[in-house]
Order: C-alpha cells, then structure tokens, then sequence
C-alpha cells in the first residue's frame, strides 16, 4: 500500500513520463527531424518521392524545392500546408486527422446544405473550398467535378506485387508461374516443390558456400565447400547445378568452379574453368581477327 507522500507523487510522475514523451526528440546527424518534433527518419528518405514522415514533411515543396509536390491519390484530400493525404470519407467526421484541422471545422456544418445542389454521382463533402464531389473506392472523380470513373489501380506501384488485371471498379492480383496468390490477394509466395523438401538458402562469402534452411538453422547433410573470396555464385534449380567465382593470388588462378547439388544433400561432380586463360584466348583471337580486317 502506497503512503501519502508516494500518493501525492503519482500525479507529477505521470506528468513528467508525459512530457518525456511528447517532448522534441533530438535526431543524429545522419537522421532528419520531422516537423512534428516527434519522429526522426533517415536523412536518405528525405524528397525521395515517399512520405516517411506522419505529416509528410519530408517532401514539403520548402524541404524538396527540385521535386514535384506530390499528388494525392483519387478521393484523397490534401492537408493544406504539408504533404499529407487522407481519405476524403474521412472528412468532417468529427475525428481530426490534418494537424491543421483543415479536415474539420465550422464549414462542415454551414457547407453541408450546398451538397445536395452540386449533383455528385457518388458522395459529396464540405470543404474549406465548398462542397466537393468524390466517389467510391477505385472510381475517381472525371473533367466535370461531378461524374466517376473507374481507375486504373494498376498504375500504382504497389497494387500487386507481380501481376495486376484491371477491372470495372477494381482490380485483379495474380503471379507468374512459381508463386502462390496469398490471403491478401495481393502479395506473392514461392512454391515449395516438391512439397516434402524445405526452401534452402544457399550463402556464399570469403570462405565458403553454407546451407541454410530460411529459420537460419544449417542444413545438417550439407558440408560446407571450402572456397576464397568468392565475387559471385548462381544456382541452377533445373540442373542442381551451383557455379561460384574462386578468386585466386593471380588473374591466371582465378577460376570458374561448378559442382551438383543432387537433392539439395551435398556437393558432388566438382569441375573447375580456368576463367583467365579462356578470356586471353578470347581477347588474342578477336586482337587476330582486328588485324586481318584492318590489313584487308
């Protein structure tokens, strides 16, 4: 049981963790300060054309003079002032989602009775510039500010994550051959074929060539092949076939080495490519070929 001094206490601890929280956060150099004075991004996502920012200050046309101001997308509004958009369903309904309040406000009240003379095909909203017409999901408003039309969602980058089929009104995800449509409808998974065999990740760095299954645990029947600085390394599924780029102490030690993989359980076949001698060849045989063409 708390005392009276611990009790009188409570009230200025919780307003101190408030204030720690709502306080402006100082970011690193290498980190860029949203406006809100809350949030700090990489310096890199700054008028990168995405906004990383709550408010979207970091495309503000103050912050990215050279970029173009970023355009909401079809029945979006624009928070005046910064590059955020919101739904336009979402306006006047008594939640404020623009820091400005631009989305809410006397007008939404005193606005409300033009609606019914503008004539929108779908729904109609007040806002600071009157009552403005916008329409149902993956229709957008046309010329006359008043009709709907289906848009293309296919346009943007992201709808789908390979294929996209647009529609009267929506939109149709699928996959190329080898993936899996998954719950979302929109985002692709590979198939694991045959079934009854895990997804192995093969890794190569400057000592060798390790299997992994993806939880990161090492594929126990996989010994591990020795090599040295490999620069390179691909896989060929159809084959088992696994070729690396063995670097050695001399351009003419450097070598193309290949080996199977016969049901993902180890290394077999191993053969080498001397790479150097079969590019000088190439070389001096096109040199040789130069100089019958300049000499004819």
């Amino acid at each position: 049981m708390l005392t009276p001094p611990l009790l009188l206490l409570l009230p200025l601890l919780s307003a101190l963790v408030a204030a720690a929280i709502d306080a402006p956060k100082t970011c690193s150099p290498k980190q860029f300060a949203c406006r809100d004075q809350i949030t700090c991004i990489s310096k890199g996502w700054r008028c990168d054309g995405e906004r990383d920012c709550p408010d979207g200050s970091d495309e503000a046309p103050e912050i990215c003079p050279q970029s173009k101001a970023q355009r909401c997308q079809p029945n979006e509004h624009n928070c005046l002032g910064t590059e955020l958009c919101v739904p336009m369903s979402r306006l006047c309904n008594g939640v404020q989602d623009c820091m400005d309040g631009s989305d809410e406000g006397p007008h939404c009240r005193e606005l409300q009775g033009n609606c019914s003379r503008l004539g929108c095909q779908h729904h109609c909203v007040p806002t600071l510039d009157g009552p403005t017409c916008y329409c149902n999901s993956s229709f957008q408003l046309q010329a006359d500010g008043k009709t709907c039309k289906d848009f293309d969602e296919c346009s943007v980058y992201g709808t789908c994550s390979q294929l996209c089929t647009n529609t009267d009104g929506s939109f149709i995800c699928g996959c190329v051959e080898g993936y899996l449509l998954q719950p979302d409808n929109r985002s692709c998974k590979a198939k694991n074929e045959p079934v009854d065999r895990p997804p192995v990740l093969l890794i190569a760095n400057s000592q060798n060539i390790l299997a992994t299954y993806l939880s990161g645990a090492q594929v126990s029947t996989i010994t591990p092949t020795s090599t040295r600085q490999t620069t390179a390394m691909d896989f060929s599924y159809a084959n088992e076939t696994v070729c690396w780029v063995h670097v050695g102490d001399s351009a003419a030690q450097t070598q193309l080495k290949c080996a199977r993989m016969p049901g993902l359980k180890g290394f077999v076949d191993e053969h080498t490519i001397n790479i150097s001698l079969s590019l000088h060849r190439r070389s001096r045989k096109r040199a040789q070929e130069n100089e019958v063409t300049q000499h004819g």
